[in-house]
């Protein structure tokens, strides 16, 4: 994570380097901290905000208005997402059985929104307070784990759904790591002493799938499971119940629900406008 922050803060400093160039005021950098919250599958219901689910998440942002109301940010978020809750799945006597089921990821998101000011208090052109509604589109990239006897696991490479097996029934590959998300949601923020921006903020991600949790609505046999790549270990995992795998002869179950995962990024913003600007037309600080 450290490492994809630097690499965007560094992008962040070689842009802003060019800030004189700029017209007054209309380059912004800043970092964000704040929490990320999951919505999925391991939710105590299949969508909303559940806030026993809530990780801290911070980065950085480069805003640029190229005029008065609209801005263009770019934005790098990192954190995690994670979840435990129970299930009732049958073991292998076909018994229903409540098993408690868990995941972690990192989180780290890449993305660019357009941003469109509401209405503002105070002047516009120096110090204000404006809320603002943003929307764009962003990089995920995660991987999922889960914890049996204090001991995480990655989930992926298991193919707990059986991916791989019977091309009919299931996947062919195992999912994708990366995958594009649609961002969207508002804050507010602030402008005071000519340079200094303060805001808060929070949005929702769209993510396009549902294995952010490694649980999707996908009817499974153990079997099937069991026979890919990862063996009794990805049964452990794919359903909890099963305590004996031997005794399994067909048993069909269904992992998760039919919406796709979803995830809350938010928090304070602290940024600094830079170029010229406000009562400086030098383009220097003062001090």
């Amino acid at each position: 994570m450290r490492t994809r922050l630097y690499c965007f803060l560094a992008l962040a400093l070689s842009i802003s380097l060019s800030a004189p160039q700029l017209s007054a005021q209309n380059l912004e950098i800043g970092i964000k901290a704040g929490g990320a919250l999951y919505s999925g599958d391991l939710s105590p219901g299949e969508f909303g905000l559940y806030f026993e689910d809530l990780n801290f998440a911070g980065g950085a942002y480069l805003r640029y208005r190229p005029t008065t109301r609209f801005g263009i940010r770019v934005n790098g978020n990192f954190g995690r997402l994670s979840a435990e809750d129970n299930a009732v799945v049958p073991d292998e006597t076909g018994e229903r059985v409540t098993v408690s089921r868990n995941f972690r990821t990192k989180l780290s998101e890449f993305n660019a929104v357009l941003e469109y000011d509401l209405f503002y208090l105070g002047d516009r052109d120096r110090n204000f307070f404006a809320p603002y509604a943003y929307a764009g589109i962003g990089v995920l990239s995660f991987n999922p784990e889960s914890e049996i006897d204090g001991v995480y696991t990655e989930l992926q490479p298991l193919r707990t759904e059986a991916q791989g097996q019977d091309p009919t029934r299931y996947d062919v590959t195992p999912y994708e790591l990366t995958k594009a998300v649609f961002v969207f949601g508002g804050g507010v923020r602030v402008r005071f002493a000519d340079r200094i921006v303060v805001g808060l903020e929070i949005g929702g991600r769209n993510t396009f799938t549902d294995y952010i949790d490694d649980i999707t609505n996908r009817q499974v046999n153990y079997l099937d499971v069991i026979s890919g790549p990862g063996g009794t270990l990805a049964g452990q995992f794919s359903n909890p119940a099963v305590t004996n795998p031997a005794e399994v002869t067909d048993l069909e179950y269904r992992r998760g629900g039919e919406y796709n995962d979803f995830y809350f990024v938010g928090g304070l913003t602290l940024g600094i406008t830079i170029g010229q600007g406000g009562s400086n037309k030098s383009g220097c600080y003062k001090f």
